[in-house]
């Protein structure tokens, strides 16, 4: 069960400041720990986890695309500047502490001393600042980071980096600047979020020049974390084994992780990870997947369910707004969403256990509407109008492809929507793509990606989605963009400004219901439910939502939605 009260907003606090603080890269949701019952840890075992999807491009910060399922494999072999506390609010973990200046201008970092990578080479500010330096000026990160400060490089003035500068062997500052202008310093009361996700994740800097020089030394990453990685074959397994040497302990003194090794599989369609979890063949499993989480409640005893259901995922049809054709017109993409029966897309997708969606703000996020204008009701009568009215107007046939993955699940869902969209007069080819291609062809922008059945946006505050809504992160077809729809509304690029510039909470819950409005009267995307998460576990398996910071705050699992710390897995009691 989720331990924040759902709707109340967090008050986060940094290290020794407070200060309003959004989710992770990937849009974390904080607060999503197991809160189970206290046990005692053996020590050693293994465990057999699975997820639902495989990386993009592993394993250096800078490179992966990374989903959920990536953060929990990828925390095992990294640890990462800052994570958040199951109190909702951002705690250090490599980061003895984050403190802003008098206007969050500058953001002073100070590095805990005496952690170590794998590799014997310490984790200092030298280390971490490589590591910010090459993944937040990389292709992938860099548009979240545009309100960092950038100068020229030192020793090539052609090339740009973040502003950061070393004060000792353990702190260094970060400085903000408005579209990367160092001379117009950028209030950012919400920046240390970025120190939780992709960004913040800290690897070896031999090891990333190592794979500079060998790019296939990716796939065998050096980090701090608490297992070493022994072999990765992608699409299949990703062996880890104990770090001796890892710098964290349990609030008794122990010395952790207390697993001797973890095996981490890819099964796409989770309904059959359950029936590999009954059957032994696993230890957990993670997922989305409201029929598996379903099917799991109903075992027994001898497996535990934990629901993390708060500031969740958004279920819905993210639609490419680049694509020429009649995906540009308001009046097609409102009528598709109009012609879905909601409630009997949940009853035959999750057996009813997701609600309904009428937006990409789930409850509890700012932003979030009771009522934002969607219609929710099925009209297939003033669906087929709005089609024909777009094809007589314009002699052109609705037509366009539905992407989506392999899960039995989602097929079924895409028959459903398909058969709706049949009946108001819209011809729709219907293709299954592998999960582990599924993000990058968005990434990208593919002649084949039209309308992808989607899952996203799960956290509180509305500058965690900035990456993913404003025009500047929207790149042409063609070309690598996170705005994965090409998503250009002035209107909802003011408000993302304004809430990332805002002084209070009640300033950006104004810009955020604005967006709300916006998408719903636009229909950019096409909402189909709320999606919460489960880890899925046999009884013997411990230590879900149990990591103690070193502040002593626990660190909550489910942030980003779907992810678990590692550290305190144990099988059995000692």
């Amino acid at each position: 069960m989720a331990n924040n009260e759902t709707g109340r907003r967090p008050v986060v606090a940094l290290v020794g400041a407070a200060a309003a603080i959004f989710a992770a890269l990937t849009s974390a949701a904080p607060g999503a720990s197991a809160g189970e019952r206290p046990r005692v840890p053996a020590a050693g075992g293994h465990l057999v986890v699975s997820g639902d999807a495989e990386v993009g491009n592993p394993w250096t910060p800078a490179a992966m695309r990374c989903d959920s399922y990536c953060y929990t494999r990828a925390r095992t072999f990294f640890d990462s500047v800052a994570v958040f506390g199951d109190d909702g609010e951002v705690h250090g973990m490599l980061a003895e502490s984050i403190e802003p200046n008098a206007d969050y201008t500058e953001w002073t970092v100070k590095i805990r001393d005496g952690v170590m990578f794998t590799d014997g080479s310490p984790v200092n500010a030298a280390a971490v600042i490589y590591n910010l330096q090459a993944t937040g000026t990389g292709a992938l990160i860099s548009a979240t980071l545009k309100d960092l400060a950038k100068v020229p490089h030192p020793d090539d003035p052609d090339r740009m980096v973040l502003k950061i500068e070393q004060l000792d062997e353990l702190t260094f500052v970060i400085y903000t600047g408005d579209d990367g202008d160092p001379q117009r310093p950028l209030p950012w009361r919400n920046f240390p979020h970025t120190l939780t996700g992709q960004w913040g994740l800290i690897a070896s800097p031999f090891w990333l020049a190592e794979v500079g020089e060998s790019p296939e030394l990716a796939t065998q990453p050096v980090g701090s974390g608490p297992f070493v990685v022994d072999s990765y074959e992608p699409r299949s397994s990703l062996e880890v084994s104990r770090n001796p040497d890892y710098w964290m302990t349990d609030a008794a003194g122990n010395q952790l992780p207390y697993l001797d090794s973890m095996s981490f599989r890819v099964i796409e369609d989770s309904e059959i990870a359950v029936e590999a979890l009954e059957r032994g063949d696993l230890d957990v499993v993670t997922t989305s997947n409201g029929r598996a989480i379903g099917r799991a409640q109903q075992l027994g005893d001898e497996f535990t369910v934990t629901v993390q259901d708060e500031h969740v995922d958004t279920g819905y049809l993210l639609i490419d707004l680049d694509k020429p054709g009649p995906l540009q017109d308001r009046r097609v993409r409102c009528a598709l969403s109009l012609a879905i029966d909601r409630d009997e897309f949940n009853d035959v997708t999750n057996g009813g256990s997701n609600a309904a969606a009428n937006g990409l703000f789930s409850p509890g996020q700012q932003g979030y509407l009771e009522d934002n204008g969607l219609p929710l009701e099925q009209d297939l009568d003033a669906a087929a109008a709005a089609i024909a009215d777009y094809e007589e107007e314009t002699g052109e046939d609705v037509e366009f492809t539905l992407g989506h993955i392999i899960a039995n699940v989602v097929v079924q869902g895409a028959e459903l929507l398909i058969g709706w969209w049949s009946e108001i007069g819209v011809d729709v080819d219907d293709v299954t793509i592998p999960q582990n291609d599924f993000i990058n062809q968005a990434v990208l922008g593919v002649p084949g990606f039209e309308v992808f059945s989607w899952r996203q946006h799960n956290g509180v505050w509305v500058d965690q989605q900035y990456l993913w809504w404003h025009s500047e992160n929207a790149f042409p077809d063609g070309q690598l963009s996170l705005n994965f729809g090409r998503l250009r509304d002035p209107g909802i690029d003011a408000a993302l400004d304004a809430a990332r510039r805002s002084t209070s909470d009640e300033e950006a819950i104004a810009a955020a219901e604005d967006i709300n409005r916006v998408f719903a009267e636009q229909c950019y995307y096409i909402p189909l439910n709320w999606i919460p998460w489960g880890v899925l576990t046999t009884a013997s398996v411990g230590g879900l939502g149990t990591l103690v910071l070193p502040d002593g705050t626990i660190a909550a699992d489910g942030a980003p939605a779907g992810v678990f710390w590692t550290q305190t897995l144990h099988v059995g009691d000692g």
